[in-house]
């Protein structure tokens, strides 16, 4: 009897079974992944697309039609594995919990996390972890499942969807502990696509690899109804392929997108595969408002970085030479004419916009709206770093303590790539540097002479 009940436990934590009820004809898999931290847009423009907000607002749209949905997460939901991604991690899992997620497919990124966070996660969220060909071995216990099976019922015959999930084991870096074992994708998928293709009216894989890793894992195994993928898609509109008449599409980077794919019912076919409707790819744009539920969620995370005091605990980068930031009012008071002019320039007021929109205790954010932070003598504290809040003078020409003690010619020479480092594609993908700059060009002046005050 104890033999019995041991091999039940195996086969449901292998798979698992989730029953949707439903009394419509239609079901639909909603899908994400790849969020890389990206809770929400970071508001630097107009028109950016997704966030967590809208993509509840998405998902309960498709609830409202009272479809069953299967909403479900391709993986790498952070970049790293500093606190503040695996604080993300947490917020995210809820946000998931909270939209009524299936699952989530571990990607590399995810399984970079320290496993203490995993395994309290997979224990604690309603969303199940899912992996068919990775295995941790820990101190602490994770769980993971080889597979996840939907049951629809309330039809006039019960409908099951199953789902696979796999990560590439060409994503394997030094990051990864030796505590992860990846086995080959194909040789994992085999026994388990055999004994769910006779069970299951469709099977789905999350295919955490690349697209081309993906069309031959479509080829080997036909079985596959849906195969969700993708690694470093920008434009997943573009990129949707088939083969054996199995789609191969992605939700793209960044949680800008969200995949949608409706499946139709005839309760007059008994045991046979669903019938695909359609398969696209939707961009999260002003069409789908903030919800309110991860408005809050979002200002409980900010609250979170607040508590844990995280944007003083950043490692600072030493300075070479003995070079120290100074400040911008010590800059005006030889530069005068420029301070005037910098003054009246959005750089100054970009301190200002993080704490309108309650994000100036955020790592992320501070970085490009302060001077100096994350170096030695940067800006730190909103109190004691008065001189460095905002886009200053040393942002652009660099640590100026030396050019206090000695003025020369030589210093703070700047160009198109420092500004880039704030306005890349992803902060400012309208950035042109030549019509920029004349935002910023600095005014002809006359120098004072320099105050004793400052050379000593």
């Amino acid at each position: 009897m104890k033999k019995c009940m041991g091999c039940l436990i195996i086969v449901l934590i292998i798979f698992p079974s989730v029953t949707i009820y439903a009394f419509s004809r239609e079901i639909v898999i909603i899908f994400s992944g790849e969020e890389l931290g990206n809770l929400e847009p970071c508001g630097c423009y107009e028109g950016q697309l997704g966030g967590i907000s809208k993509r509840y607002s998405f998902i309960d749209l498709f609830k409202k039609q009272k479809n069953p949905i299967l909403p479900v997460s391709l993986g790498d939901i952070t970049k790293g594995s500093t606190r503040q991604e695996e604080i993300k991690l947490e917020i995210l899992c809820r946000a998931m919990g909270e939209m009524g997620y299936v699952l989530h497919n571990l990607g590399e990124k995810d399984i970079e996390i320290n496993p203490q966070i995993l395994s309290y996660l997979s224990q604690t969220n309603r969303v199940n972890f899912l992996s068919s060909n990775v295995e941790i071995v820990a101190p602490f216990p994770i769980k993971i499942n080889k597979s996840v099976v939907t049951e629809c019922i309330d039809f006039e015959h019960p409908v099951k969807i199953a789902f696979l999930g796999i990560l590439s084991k060409t994503f394997l870096s030094s990051y990864i502990g030796d505590y992860v074992n990846i086995s080959d994708p194909i040789k994992a998928l085999k026994p388990l696509v055999k004994q769910l293709r006779d069970k299951a009216n469709l099977i789905v894989l999350l295919s955490h690899a690349s697209q081309e890793e993906s069309i031959e894992i479509a080829k080997c195994f036909p079985e596959i109804g849906l195969i969700i993928t993708g690694h470093n898609i920008d434009e997943p509109k573009d990129s949707i392929t088939f083969a054996n008449n199995t789609p191969i599409v992605s939700p793209g980077v960044g949680g800008k997108y969200i995949g949608i794919a409706r499946y139709s019912i005839n309760d007059k076919k008994v045991n046979k595969n669903l019938e695909r409707k359609s398969v696209e790819v939707i961009p999260l744009d002003n069409a789908y408002q903030d919800s309110k539920e991860m408005i809050v969620l979002l200002k409980e995370y900010q609250q979170i970085l607040l508590d844990e005091d995280l944007a003083r605990k950043i490692p600072q980068a030493p300075l070479s030479d003995g070079l120290a930031y100074v400040g911008n009012f010590v800059c005006g008071m030889c530069h005068k004419a420029i301070y005037d002019h910098w003054y009246k320039t959005t750089h100054n007021t970009a301190y200002r916009t993080l704490v309108s929109s309650g994000h100036q205790f955020d790592p992320e954010c501070i970085k490009c709206h302060t001077t100096g932070y994350g170096d030695v003598s940067g800006f730190l504290d909103h109190e004691k770093n008065q001189n460095l809040i905002n886009v200053g003078c040393e942002s652009c020409h660099g640590a100026g303590s030396m050019h206090v003690k000695s003025v020369n010619d030589t210093y703070g020479p700047t160009d198109e790539s420092v500004c880039e480092v704030c306005h890349d594609s992803a902060h400012s993908p309208k950035f042109q540097f030549k019509e920029y700059w004349k935002k910023i060009e600095h005014p002809e002046e006359m120098l004072k002479t320099i105050p004793k005050n400052i050379e000593q």
